[in-house]
């Protein structure tokens, strides 16, 4: 699978998104959105860094239940 780069997210993007969902925005909170977006998008970057190997996805777990004794 190609690496993709991610985009830095700026200000004038977040106020560009917010008026396409026609949400107003200060260019304060646009500054502040697009820092905390940074993080969350770098903590994204380092899940896709961890190797899972062969590790079946969990909804392809069997658990069996054993009953109890009476």
């Amino acid at each position: 699978m190609p690496e993709l780069k991610r985009t830095p997210v700026d200000a004038a993007t977040v106020i560009t998104l917010a008026r396409a969902a026609r949400l107003q925005l200060s260019q304060a909170r646009a500054e502040e959105l697009a820092g905390t977006m940074d993080v969350v998008f770098g903590l994204l970057d380092r899940l896709d860094e961890v190797a899972l190997g062969e590790t079946a996805p969990a909804f392809a777990y069997q658990a069996k239940c054993a009953k109890a004794e009476e």
